[in-house]
This record gives C-alpha cells, structure tokens and sequence, in this order.
C-alpha cells in the first residue's frame, strides 16, 4: 500500500488504467509492424525519465508510518512503519542526535498490516526476546529475527517449526529442537 500510494502521488499518470491499454496498443502496432519500437520508447521514456529525476529530487521517502498511541508502562510512542526488512513496530523515539535511549524494533507477525495493526497487538510484540529457562546449564530464549522465529541456545540459532508460535513456545519443546538440530549435525 505504501509503494502504491507513492507511486500514485509522483507517477499518477503510469498508474492509469488508459496509460497501460495505450502501451499495450503501441506494443501490439509494434508487433504488427506498424510502429517502430525505438520510436515508442523515446516518446515513452523521456517524460518517465524526468518524472524520476522530479521524484528523486522533490518526494519524500514514504515509511508507511503511523502512530499508535503509548505504551501504558513505558509512557513511551508506539508506532509501526516499513524497515530495512519489512513492515517492523517501534517502541520510544530516537533522538535526532542519536544521544539518549535508543527505541525498541519488532517485526510484525505474519498476516500483521501497518494499516490495521492495534496498539495492544504491537505491544505483545514487545514480548521478544522471551526467556524459557536453561537447559545444560545454558540459557535458552526465543525470537524473532530476519529469517523467522529462532531458538537460542549456547550461542546457536535454531529455527522453529512452522507450527511452533514464538510467543507459545514451551522449553520442552525448544529442547526437542536443540537435540534435533544436534541430531542433523552429526549426520553431514
């Protein structure tokens, strides 16, 4: 929605529906032959090219970013936006300076939208990292992290089965996966 959007405010022309038919006409002339291709892509991609140029030097980058009140332990902003690697929530502010505390990031669960996401369920987003005990006298915790839910134990990563839910996940059964894990290992 964020792409959309953006690309409707700086390139509203592209997104017509009767611009897409006329190039598709132009490609069927050009099929047919009776329009030259290079002549099509000239009368097309001059006024792109300085659209782009505008957008590059005018538009704002669009993070999608919407507020969604404060955290009522913290009094810290709780706001979600796009990140580096996808849709994320945000606890607390950094500061301009980068002085001060730094905000908390989690990334937002699977069927999560920055557009109807509730303050309450972002905050349950908070609740990673969780810690599940230990287990051989190591501390075993769960995530979530660029590659999905992980189990971490003695420094290693363990991924959670499709079934398992970060925020549900029992140390019994991140034991089962460490030793499965383990057991993979030792057969490569």
């Amino acid at each position: 929605m964020v792409v959309t959007d953006y690309l409707v405010d700086n390139f509203d022309a592209i997104m017509d529906y009767n611009f897409t038919a006329s190039v598709e006409a132009e490609f069927d002339d050009i099929a047919e032959g009776k329009l030259v291709w290079n002549v099509m892509l000239d009368k097309f991609y001059k006024p792109f090219h300085d659209k782009v140029e505008d957008a590059i030097q005018n538009s704002e980058r669009s993070k999608g970013e919407r507020i969604l009140g404060i955290d009522p332990k913290t009094g810290k902003e709780v706001s979600v936006k796009i990140g580096r690697f996808g849709p994320l929530a945000q606890l607390g502010e950094g500061s301009a300076d980068g002085e001060g505390e730094k905000p908390q990031f989690s990334s937002l669960r699977s069927g999560q939208h920055i557009e109807n996401i509730r303050l309450e369920e972002a905050l349950e987003l908070f609740k990673l990292p969780r810690d599940l005990g230990e287990f051989e006298h190591k501390k075993v915790t769960v995530s979530i992290g660029r590659f999905g839910p992980y189990i971490r134990h003695d420094n290693k990563f363990i991924s959670l089965g499709k079934d398992d839910d970060p925020y549900e996940v029992v140390l019994g059964r991140a034991i089962e996966l460490i030793e499965a894990k383990r057991e993979r290992m030792i057969k490569q």
